[in-house]
């Protein structure tokens, strides 16, 4: 019988992405760079996580009338949260099923990991709701806690020389709902802020996909089902 390389799975893998990523960096306008560096990290996270997931470029919307900046990669649920609207081609996703959020760039560097960081902001500050769940015994009385939504931010190379290092990390833990928890730079390495707090973790470019995939199933598994939509409260701008 012949073994199973997971290492060497990843790392074709790896290749396979960094192939895809390196045809964006061959085109010239930064608009058409952009979506190919998008839809190649959507395609493989779709690929890697259950069905249950869905994987999405969307806008983030709340109840109460709030939206949240576009969104490059956005995880959300499948099974639970039928609403999701389209308008003019843009995708809305209801907050509630939100798992996470994650900006895609060619490269990383100062300025933008400021700016993922902003559209994570721009997510976590909407308004979540949470309703009783029915079950074959009755109700359970005390609605689930919204989750504490993951943020990251995706690029193919890193404009920090060497990558990763302290001049990076300061900038990563910002104050209110910035806070980036997993990245993957596929040309530079990859990062997790366990709990929200320094240190991180990180590994080099060799592991930056297989690490970033295994951290980012462990913290989705942690996180479990997203809560019950209160659907009462999403009807409400319904009644005149």
């Amino acid at each position: 019988m012949t073994d199973f390389d997971l290492a060497k799975a990843f790392a074709i893998k790896q290749a396979q992405l960094l192939a895809d990523l390196g045809a964006a960096e061959a085109v010239s306008h930064p608009d058409d760079k952009g979506d190919i560096s998008e839809g190649s990290w959507r395609k493989m996270l779709t690929k890697l996580l259950p069905r249950r997931y869905g994987v999405s470029m969307a806008t983030v919307v709340d109840c109460l009338g709030g939206k949240s900046d576009a969104i490059d990669v956005v995880i959300h649920d499948r099974h639970f949260s039928p609403l999701v609207f389209w308008q003019d081609d843009v995708m809305y996703v209801p907050a509630e099923s939100v798992y996470a959020v994650f900006e895609c760039k060619p490269a990383l560097n100062k300025d933008l990991l400021l700016y993922g960081s902003a559209k994570a902001s721009s997510v976590r500050r909407l308004h979540r709701t949470s309703a009783q769940i029915v079950h074959a015994g009755g109700k359970i009385l005390e609605p689930k806690k919204p989750l504490e939504i993951l943020a990251g931010f995706l690029a193919t190379r890193s404009d920090w020389t060497p990558p990763l290092v302290e001049s990076f990390t300061k900038h990563l833990l910002v104050e209110g709902g910035g806070r980036l928890d997993l990245g993957c730079v596929a040309a530079a390495g990859a990062w997790e802020v366990p709990a929200g707090a320094i240190p991180l973790k990180t590994v080099s470019e060799d592991k930056s996909l297989v690490f970033f995939a295994m951290r980012l199933l462990a913290r989705l598994q942690e996180m479990g089902t997203i809560p019950a939509m209160d659907y009462d409260a999403w009807s409400e701008p319904l009644i005149p």
